[in-house]
């Protein structure tokens, strides 16, 4: 009788430690949840690379976006420009791993559009375009938005992917990628639609306005004062603004 009460009770004991560790999968790791905070304040705080660098410890989808997000960011808006590529680079890097940990996720397709950009701007429009770069940040960004209609992030990326063809290739932007003005602005329009109050989304508006012809010059001028106008909550936001300052300067002088 004592060795079938011994028996049971460390078949119970064997089930209990299986049923909480399959909790803790479906929950995840408090330590993870910890390293994605503070990954968060870092990128918060304008610290991208450490941002970076504690997200990719995580090993998750989740952690990985968030690291080619924070490369992305330094090495656009930081970074000298011997040391773009370079961080363009690991950053795609980091977007692909984020996609292969998780092919259903909206953030880590935009990431691999978004890295992919960043990337061709350091090659050279011509050799972006002709090494089909335009064709793949497309089809990842549009993969992001079939996934996740309301990532605002995404129709921005629409946005501009149509706006910097249509300044770099002009009339022949629609023959070779069915890039145009109109497509562009119903991309920026819906991003406003899905986020009004954001100073990225007026920026970003602002700018393909200016891209894509003269006329547009004074919609510009109305994102760029509503971006500036949006409290400043991150280092990131901060870096939009003073460059939606610069930019009304500039238009100013027109």
């Amino acid at each position: 009788m004592e060795n079938r009460e011994r028996s049971f009770t460390k078949v119970q004991l064997q089930c209990f430690v299986a049923t909480v560790f399959c909790l803790l999968t479906m929950m995840g790791s408090p330590a993870r949840g910890q390293e994605l905070d503070k990954a968060i304040a870092m990128m918060t705080d304008g610290n991208f690379l450490k941002a970076a660098e504690i997200a990719v410890t995580m090993e998750s989808s989740e952690g990985f976006t968030l690291a080619a997000r924070a490369l992305a960011i330094y090495g656009y808006e930081i970074a000298p420009e011997n040391k773009k590529q370079e961080l363009f680079l690991r950053a795609m890097g980091y977007a692909d791993k984020a996609l292969e940990l998780n092919p259903n996720s909206s953030e880590a397709f935009l990431e691999v559009s978004h890295t992919l950009g960043r990337y061709a701007q350091t090659v050279g429009v011509a050799e972006a375009l002709s090494e089909g770069f335009a064709e793949r940040i497309k089809a990842a960004t549009d993969k992001a938005i079939e996934i996740d209609p309301q990532n605002y992030r995404a129709h921005l990326s629409v946005g501009a992917w149509h706006s910097e063809i249509v300044a770099a290739a002009g009339f022949m932007a629609g023959l070779l990628y069915g890039a145009n003005e109109e497509d562009s602005l119903v991309a920026y329009q819906r991003a406003l639609n899905l986020k009004p109050n954001s100073s990225t989304v007026h920026f970003e508006y602002a700018v393909g306005l200016m891209r894509l012809d003269d006329k547009n010059l004074n919609l510009a001028r109305e994102h760029l004062q509503k971006a500036i106008s949006v409290p400043v909550k991150d280092a990131y936001g901060q870096i939009i603004r003073e460059k939606a300052l610069q930019n009304l300067a500039q238009l100013q002088k027109k």
